[in-house]
């Protein structure tokens, strides 16, 4: 890796400078590509693997599952913190993208090559102490390379544009990951998929491998610290959490994750035992092209959802955005119909738009918090804002993995009956429908308070800049509690 330059360019938030170029953007945006894979082969393949092949039992996976996601939660923010931290010749991020890459992609294959001889217990354990690895490794990549997204450009339009890259390919990731199970068993042979994921897991460990380090190797950070102080763990929490923008886009983000989750597993069942009749077969083709409906229709309408937002803002765009997701949900009630099943795919449709534009907007948003927080303390803490996040995201997912179970008791089923009953259905279609509405429209309500447009951003980052490229610098890099009434902000 080439040194990095650390001289902190003099440029307005409008400055061509500030202007990437395509082949930067399509580089970092590549790391989601590895991202999209590590994210989820394990909640993808841990169950058809390590349960139905190998016979772990699926109460001892279920814990080996969720114990190493709470360490990848906790391990987030130090790692963060270690990264603002960082002084180097290659800044502050590209270093743990390059390493964290490289391990990732070693576990990515190790997690499938439990040895034969062992038990299913033993098994379990494998899993286990493998995947404590696994996360690890990803925390390194992760994070700093979140960071280096919020921190490759100053301009307030160009930081969508980047993000639109990111939700791009992490679309494609996504289309790949379901490729994983049915490689498996095409490679091995039916019966045979632990041999077949084996091979699986080497291959796609080089493509995490190749896909993680591009970051590393061909992007550049605009935003450099030389001489930042470094900040104590403690205190990097503590001020980030009286970030009051911060808290409040993290609220929004909390509330969709449940609403996108909390009954989510609703579709198969309502496909199951009302669409189809009780056929599995039939549910598990349409979830196949549901799924392509879905990420193909995300894919076409990244580049549309950058351009609106830079021509009617962020906040607009995100609104709408929200409202068509929730008018999504609206229509599962008429488009999950045993009439004419395919016209769920409707919903589908409507609904990638809107998660596009929120994938897109909401990271776009966090680096103009990291403006806020500059402008406030002159400190850049791009790493501790991006695992902090991350955070929240975790947390929102791991209250719908327990929270779902409950919700499935809630409506009455019963998994010794062939048939559920037309109460449990009637109750899975009408939690199906208006959970994702109450809790996707808090978030909707969550963002009309979102305080920051661009002619703020624009007048913070041009004070910055100014306050830079004065001779004397008046801010020592001190923590201090960002202070909301300023009328900046």
């Amino acid at each position: 890796m080439a040194s990095e330059n650390l001289e902190t360019p003099n440029t307005t938030g409008n400055g061509s400078q500030n202007k990437l170029k395509a082949t930067t953007k399509l580089a970092w945006g590549s790391g989601a590509l590895a991202d999209a894979m590590m994210a989820n082969v394990i909640s993808y393949l841990a169950l058809p693997i390590y349960n139905i092949a190998l016979g772990v039992d699926p109460r001892w996976l279920g814990w080996a599952m969720g114990l190493p996601r709470i360490w990848d939660a906790i391990s987030d923010p130090v790692l963060g913190n270690i990264s603002d931290n960082t002084r180097s010749r290659w800044g502050r991020r590209r270093p743990f993208i390059f390493v964290g890459a490289i391990l990732s992609g070693i576990f990515f294959a190790v997690l499938w090559m439990p040895p034969a001889s062992f038990s299913a217990r033993a098994m379990g354990y494998y899993f286990l102490v493998t995947s404590f690895f696994f996360y690890t490794a990803y925390t390194i990549f992760v994070v700093p390379w979140n960071a280096m997204g919020l921190e490759l450009t100053t301009d307030y339009d160009e930081r969508t544009r980047v993000q639109a890259y990111r939700t791009f390919m992490q679309s494609i990731g996504g289309l790949l990951l379901g490729t994983l199970w049915w490689l498996s068993i095409k490679i091995g042979g039916e019966g045979n998929e632990v041999y077949g994921v084996k091979i699986v897991g080497i291959i796609f460990g080089v493509y995490v491998m190749i896909t993680g380090m591009l970051p590393a190797i061909f992007c550049r950070s605009q935003i450099s610290v030389p001489s930042q102080k470094k900040i104590p763990f403690i205190a990097a929490i503590t001020t980030t959490a009286k970030n009051k923008t911060f808290i409040l886009l993290g609220a929004i983000m909390f509330f969709l994750l449940i609403g996108l989750f909390l009954v989510n597993s609703f579709s198969n069942y309502i496909n199951i035992y009302y669409v189809f009749g009780g056929s599995k077969e039939g549910t598990s083709k349409i979830a196949m092209i549901a799924n392509f409906v879905f990420q193909t229709t995300g894919i076409g309408l990244v580049p549309l959802v950058s351009y609106l937002a830079v021509r009617f803002g962020k906040k607009r765009i995100l609104l709408a955005g929200l409202t068509s997701v929730m008018a999504a949900y609206f229509t599962t009630w008429f488009f999950y119909t045993p009439k004419a099943p395919y016209l769920q795919l409707i919903s589908l449709g409507m609904m990638a738009p809107g998660l596009s534009c929120v994938w897109v907007i909401t990271a776009s948003m966090l680096a103009d918090i990291c403006d806020v927080e500059e402008y406030h303390t002159g400190l850049r803490r791009e790493g501790m804002y991006g695992a902090a996040f991350s955070w929240i995201i975790k947390a929102g997912i791991a209250f719908t993995l327990v929270g779902a179970g409950y919700m499935i008791d809630f409506s009455g089923y019963d998994s010794s009956l062939a048939m559920q009953t037309e109460d449990t259905i009637l109750k899975m279609r009408l939690l199906y429908m208006l959970v994702p509405v109450a809790f996707i429209g808090t978030s909707f309500i969550l963002v009309c308070f979102y305080p920051l447009t661009r002619e703020k951003v624009e007048q913070i980052r041009h004070e910055i800049n100014a306050r830079n490229n004065a001779p004397n610098n008046p801010v020592d890099g001190t923590i201090e509690t960002i202070n909301d009434d300023d009328p900046v902000i």
